[in-house]
């Protein structure tokens, strides 16, 4: 488990897949449930254990002092119908004492992504993860600060880009199967357990985001995010971002292999 310290939180990775010991999963159970307890967290990881379990990869904020998980990323490749892969990222949560520095999640996303690069020297075309939180949406979307990087939904669009459209289909299909899902808004419905692991529908800075997610979804929906990375000119721009060093002189690519071959040559 390599360990990377900046200021009061230290980052950490953990494959479960080489095994995730008992008394390992139950502080991080326990440190979620008492970063958040506005959310009814114990219910959630009487259900969902899997966020873990099934995880290739957990990357873990803990505070120095008191060593207790105030923050948590994982993730796990799926394949596609095509053959290609994703990354699906299955949870992400940042305590409430640390949700406004930027420090946690800038931290957890910089740690992850180096494990992931690590992992296999490829950088993931499509990004996807479900939530019911605008701040999540509205992070994840930064990353279209990048020339080339598109992401779904966009909610300033009136009408979402076909191409995108389809590809959000066959994703849905994939991460959420036996779901309805809306590709015109990009609402799952009932993909969220508990229903009512939130008391209220967070609030982002933007208006704009928060008053889509009011109109589109209700307690137990999830929003289907895709953020598309389709060149290795910015999948290098993100690793820089996060001060990693390509291990290619071009990033190689794990492409998703999603769209129709008359949409684009890429899996992006």
């Amino acid at each position: 488990m390599a360990v990377a310290d900046t200021g009061t939180l230290e980052f950490s990775n953990l494959a479960p897949s080489r095994g995730l010991a008992p008394d390992v999963e139950e502080w991080i159970v326990d440190g979620l449930t008492e970063a958040l307890p506005a959310l009814r967290m114990r219910s959630l990881f009487d259900l969902r254990r899997d966020m873990f379990r099934d995880a290739d990869l957990i990357t873990l904020a803990v505070e120095g002092s008191g060593r207790s998980v105030v923050g948590a990323l994982s993730s796990r490749w799926c394949t596609t119908p095509a053959g290609g892969r994703l990354l699906h990222i299955m949870t992400q949560f940042v305590g409430e004492r640390r949700q406004g520095d930027g420090i946690a999640f800038a931290g957890t996303w910089g740690r992850h992504l180096e494990g992931v690069y690590g992992q296999t020297a490829e950088f993931p075309d499509l990004w996807v993860l479900k939530t019911f939180n605008p701040i999540v949406y509205c992070a994840m979307r930064s990353f279209t600060r990048v020339p080339g990087v598109t992401f779904y939904p966009d909610v300033d669009a009136e009408r979402q880009d076909p191409r995108i459209v389809r590809r959000a289909e066959r994703v849905a299909a994939t991460v959420a199967p036996g779901h309805s899902f809306s590709s015109s808004t990009g609402v799952i419905r009932g993909a969220g357990e508990p229903a009512d692991l939130y008391p209220w529908l967070p609030e982002s800075r933007e208006e704009k985001v928060n008053d889509y997610f009011a109109a589109t979804t209700l307690p137990g929906d999830r929003m289907l995010c895709m953020l598309g990375v389709p060149t290795p000119e910015a999948a290098a721009t993100i690793l820089q971002i996060f001060g990693l060093t390509p291990a290619t002189p071009e990033v190689r690519l794990a492409r998703s292999l999603l769209d129709d071959p008359a949409d684009n040559g890429n899996g992006a």
